[in-house]
């Protein structure tokens, strides 16, 4: 266990309510919209009584080595899922897809003619040219030879490859170095002849040499259920799986006494009380980011497509192969005439029947992020730039189109939360406020929110700000929206906060952490 030190400082304007439901037990909480169950009171001002950090778990890895799975709690544990990387000594070597990122070789995704000239201007920079004078050189370039679109996929590469100058990989070497990815060579010896026969500078081909890792990763499927009172580990179950690296992102699922989550290559049952494997399933395919949802008797996951398990068993009851991905996550729609089964595929949302998975609906949406529903309002933050956030409506047994808020931005991976009659999207570079009703926006501010989901509690929203650098508090009230105040906090970027009862479960980097809201009290 970490030495426990209190560090974090919220600067909040109190009084302000908080969800006190000791049970945050799937992805997005209970009810998957963002919210806890309950309410607790939080009395004093945080300027003068910090939360207190209760404790730090053991190390838990990350990232390439364990993913950006959320935490859930049933108000007595709290657990994660992960696959959990390891790296073992090998004789072969390998030019992986890992191997490259850190490397630093990255392809540029633009016409051959914009590349060309790029790479001319790059190659033609003076190093005298710094600093500021670069950066201005730089932004002009960018605005004078790219779309909008192209500055939000490319331009930080560019930028990137330009103020290296001539140090920056050639982009023939790149193209050479994607040429064998995942290729698996028998030995040290194999690499170097391989490197020997291609036009590589001396240089580069000793970089590249020692640099292609001696180790390969290997993996176990692991679930762990850390005590919600000090962050001791109670159980650690584990099962042989692949490397499937930070693809592999699942948040589990606590659904009266078991655990159910997504690994690298199965889907699977843990006893929450015992960490014992109750059963098993293989997929075909690996590296699976979207969270499991229990329905009834069903486990349903999109796993290449939607689909349903026996929650006792693990049999596949039902597939349905329109919806097709591997990074979203299902929820349930209880619309005032039935129940069914919200989910974003590639490029539209739709609406499945849980009974036989049949497709109900399906309209413009797409993506990662997980839609939100309320009686007869469904809100989806779309991949489709010209649908954007967009709300549907149910009406008459059909499901209506009621507004759009198209927007142009890199990501759509965020979900979004309605509160009151209000909806709100933080994340893609913004925070919105819209009335759920019309679609009239609010307000529009920028903010550096960016794949993270945001939470709701007691009618703040919690959200991270600077890839999980910071915890933001923002007002809900439309004609007070906005910031009210943001905190130093470390969490793990891409990941999302977790409350329970008057906990904040954050995920970090190399641990957990659980802090205890200060001044709280339950409300009747």
């Amino acid at each position: 266990m970490q030495k426990i030190r209190p560090s974090l400082a919220l600067f909040l304007l109190c009084p302000c309510l908080l969800f006190a439901s000791g049970s945050w037990s799937q992805w997005r909480g209970d009810n998957r919209d963002g919210k806890g169950a309950a309410t607790i009171e939080i009395t004093g001002s945080w300027d003068q009584k910090q939360p207190e950090l209760l404790w730090e778990s053991d190390l838990i890895p990350s990232q390439d080595d364990g993913g950006f799975g959320s935490l859930i709690s049933d108000g007595e544990k709290a657990y994660v899922s992960l696959v959990w990387h390891r790296d073992e000594p090998t004789q072969t070597r390998t030019i992986s897809s890992l191997f490259l990122r850190k490397f630093g070789a990255r392809k540029v995704n633009l016409p051959s003619e914009l590349v060309d000239k790029a790479e001319k201007a790059r190659i033609s920079l003076s190093p005298r040219l710094r600093g500021s004078s670069l950066d201005k050189w730089i932004d002009n370039w960018l605005d004078e030879n790219l779309d909008q679109r192209q500055k939000m996929t490319q331009g930080s590469l560019l930028a990137s490859r330009f103020k290296k100058g001539k140090l920056a990989f050639n982009l023939s070497d790149v193209d050479l170095l994607f040429s064998v990815k995942d290729k698996v060579f028998p030995s040290q010896e194999a690499l170097d002849r391989w490197i020997e026969k291609q036009p590589f500078s001396p240089g580069m081909k000793e970089k590249i040499s020692q640099s292609v890792p001696h180790t390969k990763k290997m993996a176990d499927d692991v679930v762990l259920a850390l005590d919600l009172r000090n962050g001791t580990t109670l159980w650690k179950s584990s099962l042989p799986g692949a490397p499937s690296g930070r693809s592999s992102s699942s948040t589990p699922c606590f659904r009266e006494g078991k655990i159910y989550t997504v690994g690298s290559n199965r889907i699977f049952c843990v006893d929450s009380e015992k960490g014992s494997i109750d059963w098993e399933t293989p997929l075909e395919l690996e590296g699976v980011a979207g969270s499991v949802l229990v329905h009834e008797e069903l486990v349903i996951a999109l796993v290449g497509n939607l689909r349903a398990y026996h929650r006792e068993s693990g049999k596949l009851i039902w597939t349905n192969k329109q919806v097709s991905g591997k990074s979203a996550s299902p929820t349930l729609w209880k619309t005032p005439k039935k129940d069914l089964i919200a989910c974003n595929g590639g490029k539209e949302i739709f609406l499945v029947n849980p009974k036989n998975g049949e497709t109900f609906w399906k309209g413009p949406g797409g993506g990662s992020s997980t839609p939100v529903c309320r009686d007869e309002w469904m809100l989806v933050h779309g991949k489709d730039e010209k649908a954007g956030l967009i709300a549907y409506r149910w009406k008459d047994s059909s499901v209506v189109e009621a507004w759009r808020f198209p927007k142009l931005t890199r990501r759509s991976d965020s979900s979004p939360l309605i509160h009151d009659d209000h909806a709100y999207l933080i994340g893609a570079g913004m925070r919105a406020c819209l009335e759920l009703e019309s679609g009239k926006l609010i307000r529009k501010e920028m903010g550096k929110h960016d794949i993270s989901s945001p939470i709701l509690a007691g009618g703040k929203i919690l959200a991270y700000e600077i890839n999980g650098s910071f915890l933001q508090l923002i007002e809900t009230k439309p004609e007070q929206f906005g910031t009210i105040t943001k905190a130093k906090i470390g969490a793990l970027r891409c990941t999302s906060p977790s409350l329970s009862g008057s906990k904040i479960l954050i995920r970090k980097s190399d641990r957990i952490a659980c802090y205890e809201l200060s001044g709280a009290s339950v409300q009747p």
